[in-house]
C-alpha cells in the first residue's frame, strides 16, 4: 500500500499535528509492504525530496510566506505541483492532517482518480481564530463561515473523518459533517515515558543541577497565545507565596520571547524560580526525562483538541492541573488524576498546584491514576485502529 500524509507544516516545526503525523508515517513506513510519503510545504520555499533519514519520504513543495504566522510557509499554489506528484507516486490512500492548500489540492485530484481520502481534524476552529486578531463582533460570523467551508470540503471529498476526542467530534457534527466520524486518540508510546531515567549527565547538559532541589511544575508544548500561558504565568507568584517551587517551560513559539522578557523584568521577584528550555523534539529521549523530573504538569490551554503533552505527563505518572475546557476533561478527572480549573483564573491554578505540592499522599494517588487512565492511548493500540480504516478503504 502507498500512503500519502498531507499537511501544510511538518517537522522541524514542532506541534501536536506534526508529531502525530510523523509517528504515523514512521510506523507504517517500517512495514516493507508499504511505501509512505509526507507531502508538505518546504520550510525554505524550494521543492525538495528527503528520504535519507526516515522510514518514509518527505516531499516538500514550493511555498510562500504565511501572512498570519510569518515563521511558517504555506503552499498557495499547491495545485500546480500535486498532479505531477500523484502521477509520479500513485498513492493508494491519502490521509490529510489539515484542511489547507496541499490537502485540498490532493483531495480534489484524488476524487477524479478515485483515490480514497481519509481526514483527521486536529483542532477546533478556535485555534485558527486565535491567530487572526479579529474584533469580537466578527469572530462568531467568521467561525460560522469557516465551519461551513470546512464541512463542505470534508463531506464532498473525504470517506471518513477521524477526530482525536469526543470534543472535536461534537464540534464536527455542529459544523455539518455528514460522513462517518470515528474517534481515535493520537496516541503516545507509553514505554518511552514509563521507562525513562535521570542521569547526572542529563542534569549537567541542561545546567539544571540546582533547579531540581525544589518541586518542579512543568509545562511542555508550543509557547503561543492559544495556550493561555499568560494566565499560568500570573499564577506563579500566587503559588510562591505559599510553597517554594520551580517552574519549567519546555517549548518554543511566538510568545516565548515576550514571556522571558516579562519574567526578566527587574521588578519581578521570582526570576530564579522560572526556567525556559527547548524545544525538545519528540524523538529526543531527553523529553521523557524532563517529565520524570517534574512534580506535576500544567496545561492551561482552553482549546485543546486532545493534548499530546498532557498524555505524556500522564504516562509519566504525573498529576495534571488543566483547564476545564476543550478536550482536557476527557483526559483529566477532577481529583482523580489531577484538577480541572477555570481556564482564565490564575488563583484556581495556584490553589490546585499548592495542594498537590503540599500533599504527598494526594500527589501519589493522582499520579497512579494518571498511569491507569493513559493505557487506552498507547500508540500500539491507536495505530491499529488507523490501519483498520486504511484496509477498509484501500481499493485493491
Amino acid at each position: 500500500m502507498k500512503i500519502f500524509y498531507a499537511l501544510e507544516t511538518f517537522l522541524p516545526h514542532i506541534s501536536g499535528v506534526t508529531i502525530s503525523t510523523e509517528r504515523l508515517a514512521d510506523y507504517f513506513g517500517q512495514d516493507k509492504k508499504d511505501k509512505v510519503y509526507v507531502i508538505t510545504a518546504s520550510p525554505n520555499g524550494d521543492f525538495q525530496i528527503d528520504s535519507d533519514s526516515h522510514n518514509y519520504t518527505i516531499i516538500r513543495i514550493k511555498s510562500h510566506t504565511n501572512p498570519v504566522r510569518k515563521k511558517l510557509k504555506v503552499s498557495y499554489l499547491a495545485s500546480l505541483h500535486i498532479r505531477k506528484i500523484l502521477d509520479d507516486f500513485k498513492p493508494d490512500i491519502i490521509h490529510i492532517q489539515d484542511p489547507f492548500f496541499i490537502s485540498q489540492s490532493l483531495a480534489f485530484e484524488a476524487k477524479k482518480r478515485k483515490i480514497p481520502v481519509i481526514a483527521t481534524q486536529h483542532s477546533s476552529l478556535k485555534f485558527p481564530l486565535s491567530y487572526l486578531k479579529l474584533p469580537k463582533f466578527l469572530q462568531k460570523t467568521t467561525e460560522k463561515t469557516m465551519a461551513k467551508v470546512l464541512a463542505t470540503f470534508i463531506n464532498n471529498y473525504c470517506k471518513i473523518l477521524i477526530t482525536p476526542s469526543e470534543f472535536i467530534k461534537k464540534q464536527a457534527m455542529k459544523w455539518g459533517i455528514n460522513i462517518p466520524v470515528e474517534i481515535i486518540s493520537n496516541g503516545i508510546n507509553l514505554d518511552v515515558f514509563v521507562k525513562s531515567r535521570i542521569s547526572e549527565d542529563f542534569l549537567k547538559k541542561y545546567k539544571i543541577e540546582d533547579f531540581i532541589s525544589k518541586p518542579i511544575v512543568l509545562y511542555s508544548g508550543r509557547i503561543d497565545k492559544d495556550k493561555n500561558l499568560e494566565t499560568f504565568i500570573k499564577a506563579i507568584p500566587l503559588v510562591l507565596k505559599k510553597v517554594d517551587a520551580n517552574f519549567l517551560f519546555l517549548g518554543d513559539g511566538d510568545l516565548k520571547k515576550a514571556l522571558i522578557c516579562q519574567l526578566a523584568d527587574k521588578d519581578y521577584p521570582f526570576k530564579k524560580n522560572v526556567c525556559f528550555l527547548g524545544p525538545i523534539e519528540s524523538r529526543n529521549s531527553d523529553l521523557a526525562k524532563f517529565y520524570r523530573l517534574a512534580t506535576l504538569f500544567v496545561m492551561p490551554s482552553p482549546i485543546e483538541a486532545q493534548s499530546l503533552a498532557t498524555m505524556e505527563a500522564m504516562a509519566s505518572s504525573l498529576p495534571v492541573v488543566a483547564a476545564k475546557k476543550g478536550a482536557l476533561p476527557e483526559l483529566i478527572k477532577n481529583r482523580g488524576n489531577g484538577f480541572l480549573v477555570e481556564a482564565l483564573k490564575p488563583e484556581d491554578y495556584a490553589e490546585a498546584i499548592v495542594e498537590i505540592i503540599k500533599n504527598k499522599n494526594l500527589r501519589n494517588k493522582l499520579g497512579k491514576k494518571s498511569l491507569e487512565l493513559i493505557v487506552p492511548h498507547d500508540f500500539k493500540k491507536t495505530s491499529q485502529k488507523i490501519k483498520k480504516i486504511y484496509d477498509q478503504n484501500y481499493n485493491r
